[in-house]
């Protein structure tokens, strides 16, 4: 699709080397006059065979300085014949590659003491990295230096100062080994709850009380930190840690970073009131998401957050799925419309006025909706134009104007559906429509949480066609094991998978089996967690590397657990592996969580806020997890209702089995819990190695979860 889009304009420009590729943000490249590379042995040997620097350039498709950067250099036929001449030029989509994005960027932030995306690194044939930057201009502006001076500067330093640059190369790959190297705490220290106590206290001491989230501008969302918070809650019943979390997803829901008309959240909001969002929406943000608004509906019951979760899962399946329905979901969609940034998505008031046009009383009906999004003459973007926001209630609104709460309901209702479809005659922004396994598999756990929650069959529906699909396209035998691929594209499959592309997708399995309880997708998670262990684990250390053994293009092999905007693949990895310990009673799953928590256990100890998923793999650890087994078949009503009351409660530690002969051997916890013939359901709670008196009435099990 995104190929597509930017194909029309560059049909009579030569191609280069990237027209092969089926990256989306490689082939933006494509008809750059810059002899461009990916990143593979072909361009390494080139840099080795003449001794050349190489140019390493990182960035994705929705990058909006990503752009800008190749517009004014990348296409600029004098810096493109200083780049040619001088440098072996490799591009890099760093979600293809993040284990590579990971690696330099490190290298850059420790030369600039920043990063960024685009990141430009200059290496040695050996793939040392020696200098580098994020954006640079074409000329010097700003206080930044323009990139032909880079350039030249670079290139004149390879030909005068070779020794200098291949010392400081040498440097900067040892600070790289020994970084990846030197995570781990004293052998045998103990893993402690009360660093749960201080990663509160580090977020309270970040909270921004009158916005809600963390830190000033720009503000990220971290999805991770309000699902650790809700699970403080659920334990200590520390009412701030929740009031922190409903601030939060309230705040987001009413601002601009929502997409008010069409669903699903922006990347970032540019500012600290969540007004104005960097544009781009990417898969994994509104998975995330959506599943701490799920949790918040089940320690509340507020209705707001189920309304959120359904239009942002209806936008994923609206807008990022194939259109042959054959599972799967994209990756991103770029912040820059054809128009400008944000143009998709503002409004003016007589834009909503002509979208409302077909209807009777349009004007009327258009100052209701212009109040509730807060449209101004004004406005709050460029122009004259609005981001929609909604902090007024829909009472208020139809308070203002003598309406009834019903009518008023109605019409907005109704004029947001005509606004979409006014909407959608626009110029789109770009597609990037690659499948990754990774961020599948964190969609596949919202669809899947989102059909126990709120009953809604099309999640999963979706949740399963995208794990049939990779476990179908993506899932390779190799000496009978199974190995997982990063990347679907147009046909093709492409790249070893990395730690977060296993312990992601181990994880939605974990989360559709106990949604449909179908044995395969419980069998195909053990199967893929052991092949896990297998590539990834460092034997010695602990943890897990981010790459595969066999991966040999790699300067160092990098081994983190920091939790961003995404969480890491240990991260993910600690929580699927208590998982599957308590379904399995597998204790080699739990000492392998143990042994990844213990291997960055000093440097959660030094920003523990920073590793809020991590920490709630360390809640489960220490919450006695309540093992759940139903008895009974599942297509019977009782077993619908005793899972309604389940699923309707903030359950965290928790895993959910039918006992079903098909399972028993995967599930020994099972055993002996069969439903006899004619033998209405039941369910048995169990906890540390002993169960509750099955519940037969939906009041003793209440009673039995409430223990």
């Amino acid at each position: 699709m995104l190929e597509q889009n930017r194909g029309n304009e560059t049909q009579s420009k030569r191609s280069n080397r990237l027209i092969r590729e089926k990256s989306p943000y490689l082939l933006q490249h494509a008809h750059n006059p810059v002899d461009w590379y990916p990143w593979g042995e072909e361009a390494i040997q080139r840099a080795k065979r003449e001794n050349k620097p190489i140019f390493l350039s990182i960035g994705y498709s929705s990058c909006h300085w990503c752009h800008v950067q190749e517009k004014e250099s990348f296409e600029d036929l004098e810096i493109a014949k200083l780049m040619n001449e001088n440098f072996v030029c490799i591009k890099v989509d760093r979600e293809e590659r993040p284990d590579l994005d990971e690696i330099y960027m490190k290298a850059v932030v420790a030369m600039t003491g920043s990063g960024g995306w685009p990141l430009n690194v200059f290496l040695t044939p050996t793939l040392e990295p020696f200098y580098g930057g994020t954006y640079f201009p074409p000329t010097p502006r700003q206080g930044l230096p323009g990139f032909s001076n880079v350039l030249n500067g670079v290139a004149q330093s390879w030909k005068t100062e070779r020794k200098t640059i291949n010392e400081s190369a040498q440097q900067m790959k040892s600070a790289l080994v020994e970084l990846y190297s030197s995570q781990k705490s004293e052998k045998g220290s103990d893993i402690e709850r009360d660093i749960l106590d201080e990663a509160y206290t580090s977020l309270v001491g970040t909270y921004d009380k009158e916005y809600g989230g963390f830190g000033r501008a720009p503000k990220f969302p971290i999805p991770s930190q309000l699902s650790f918070l809700m699970r403080y809650y659920k334990r200590t019943k520390q009412r701030t840690a929740l009031q922190m979390v409903l601030k939060t997803l309230d705040s987001m829901a009413s601002g601009g970073i929502y997409d008010q008309i069409g669903g699903g959240f922006h990347r970032y909001s540019t500012d600290r009131f969540w007004l104005v969002p960097h544009f781009e929406k990417m898969l994994y943000d509104n998975a995330l998401l959506a599943l701490a608004y799920i949790e918040g509906f089940q320690l509340t019951q507020n209705e707001r957050y189920e309304k959120v979760v359904n239009e942002t899962l209806n936008w994923v399946l609206r807008e990022m799925a194939p259109k042959d329905d054959s599972g799967g979901f994209y990756s991103a969609v770029d912040a820059d419309s054809p128009d400008g940034e944000g143009s998709y998505y503002v409004w003016n008031r007589k834009q909503i006025q002509e979208s409302l046009k077909s209807d009777s009383n349009a004007e009327k009906k258009s100052n209701l909706v212009a109040d509730y999004f807060t449209v101004t003459d004004e406005g709050n973007f460029d122009d004259g134009e609005s981001i929609l926001t909604s902090s007024k209630t829909i009472e208020l609104v139809a308070q203002d104007m003598e309406l009834n709460i019903e009518d008023a309901e109605s019409i907005l209702r109704n004029s947001i559906r005509q606004m979409l479809e006014q909407r959608s005659k626009r110029q789109r922004p770009m597609v990037d429509d690659k499948i990754l396994s990774a961020w599948n598999g964190l969609m596949i756990s919202a669809m899947s949480k989102a059909y126990q929650v709120f009953e809604e069959k099309r999640y999963l529906q979706a949740a399963k066609k995208t794990a049939d699909l990779i476990l179908t396209k993506l899932v390779v035998l190799k000496d009978n094991k199974p190995i997982l691929l990063r990347r679907l594209r147009d046909g093709e499959v492409k790249g070893n998978g990395l730690l977060e592309d296993y312990s992601f997708f181990v994880d939605g399995l974990i989360d559709l089996y106990e949604s449909c309880f179908d044995p395969k997708y419980l069998e195909n998670a053990i199967r893929l967690c052991d092949q896990m262990i297998c590539l990834f684990q460092d034997e010695k250390e602990g943890g897990f590397y981010l790459s595969p053994s066999e991966d040999s293009d790699l300067v160092a092999r990098p081994k983190d657990a920091y939790d961003g905007a995404l969480p890491s693949g240990n991260s993910v990895a600690v929580v699927a592996l208590l998982r599957l310990a308590e379904l399995t009673g597998q204790e080699e799953y739990k000492k392998k969580a143990e042994d990844t928590m213990r291997a960055f256990w000093h440097s959660i100890g030094d920003q523990p806020s920073a590793y809020c998923h991590m920490l709630m793999g360390l809640e489960f650890y220490f919450g006695s997890p309540k093992e759940i087994v139903i008895s009974g078949k599942s297509d019977a009503k009782e077993t619908d209702e005793f899972l309604r009351i389940i699923r309707n409660q903030f359950l965290p530690n928790s895993i959910v089995a039918l006992a079903d002969s098909r399972i028993e051997k995967m599930i020994p916890l099972v055993e002996g819990k069969l439903p006899a013939k004619g033998q209405k359901p039941r369910v048995f709670v169990c906890s540390n190695y002993s169960c509750t008196l099955p519940s037969q009435t939906k009041e003793q099990l209440v009673e039995a979860l409430a223990a």
